[in-house]
């Protein structure tokens, strides 16, 4: 399956006195996607994710820190079943990447989660899109 680019995040005004993150989620699975945990451990959510994200819906969430070498996110929702999926990015003045990005638990198979990097360091605006296999 192919997987456009989804367009640079609006996430409306981004600080600039460090580097920052836009992951834009899409949730095309025709499920609920429910909030099981975000990780931001030097940073700060600016908008962090939603506790459900619903069938076609999309969000935005955005983080930044101080420090000038980068920052690395990541939120996890599950799906029905014991599917889980992983969105990671990670923002650093030598890579940006959204390695890490995963699914995950024995339903896991069920579904693919695909990415893109529309911009990097130190403004990095990823996309993501899971979809049901």
């Amino acid at each position: 399956m192919a997987f456009g680019a989804t367009g640079i995040a609006s996430a409306g005004t981004m600080p600039s006195t460090g580097p920052t993150i836009a992951m834009t989620i899409h949730n095309t699975t025709g499920q609920d996607m429910i909030l099981q945990g975000s990780d931001n451990p030097y940073g700060e959510w600016i908008h962090g994710p939603n506790a459900v994200l619903a069938p076609g819906a999309s969000e935005i969430v955005t983080a930044t820190n101080n420090d000038p070498r980068g920052i690395g996110v990541d939120v996890t929702y599950s799906l029905p079943g014991d599917a889980q999926a992983v969105f990671t990015a990670n923002n650093y003045s030598n890579d940006t990447n959204t390695s890490g990005t995963r699914m995950t638990g024995r339903d896991g198979h069920f579904y693919s989660v695909y990415s893109t990097v529309d911009t990097g360091f130190p403004t990095m605006n990823a996309g993501y899109s899971i979809v049901m296999n």
